[in-house]
């Protein structure tokens, strides 16, 4: 699913002029190595190839949580979203480790005044993004939020993480199993980047 909505945000982001690069174009992982695998994924983010880094994700949990929510890296805001962190960054001990290593960076991003900088944008572009797959997709407002995500640590662009459902849930889960829907979050997705990058 994250794939097939990433695959169509290239689609209608490349039609506005705007080249995409992709972490992957296959439905593989990087690596089995979950550390390797996210390194990999995050490296993109620093490389100073890119103006934005995008990260989609369909969320799980419990079969009544449901909603749509975006992130940037920094401290976690919330105590009770340090297990989406985990779990986002492998799972299991592996998930515990980078979570730590993650904290750490956001830790010590506090005082350095250009990282503060990055961080501030990457919040600006999560508000872009989320505002416009709540306003196209009707879901439920889970918000922008700030967590310590290993594939969004220590950018030198505005970066940020999307969940645009869950799959646990059986209505948000049918629709995302649909492919208009997942159209839709795309073209919600493009259009908060567009916005963002001030593209006409």
């Amino acid at each position: 699913m994250t794939l097939d909505v990433a695959m169509r945000v290239r689609g209608y982001l490349t039609q506005r002029g705007v080249k995409v690069i992709m972490v992957r174009s296959r439905d593989t992982q990087l690596s089995t190595d979950k550390r390797t695998d996210l390194e990999a994924r995050s490296r993109l983010a620093r490389a100073g190839t890119v103006n934005a880094y995008i990260s989609i994700h369909v969320n799980s949990g419990d079969s009544s949580a449901d909603g749509i929510e975006t992130y940037y890296f920094g401290s976690t805001l919330n105590t009770s979203n340090r297990s989406l962190a985990v779990q986002e960054n492998g799972g299991g001990s592996i998930g515990q480790q980078l979570t730590r290593q993650a904290s750490g960076t956001a830790q010590n991003l506090v005082g350095d005044l250009l990282a503060q900088a990055k961080l501030s944008f990457s919040a600006q572009l999560a508000k872009s993004v989320q505002s416009q797959l709540i306003g196209m997709t009707g879901a439920t407002n889970r918000g922008v939020q700030s967590d310590a995500f290993y594939v969004i640590r220590n950018p030198t662009v505005p970066a940020i993480l999307t969940e645009i459902g869950f799959g646990s849930n059986p209505s948000e889960g049918s629709k995302l199993a649909q492919a208009g829907y997942r159209d839709r979050v795309a073209g919600a997705i493009a259009t908060g980047i567009l916005k963002f990058l001030k593209v006409n």
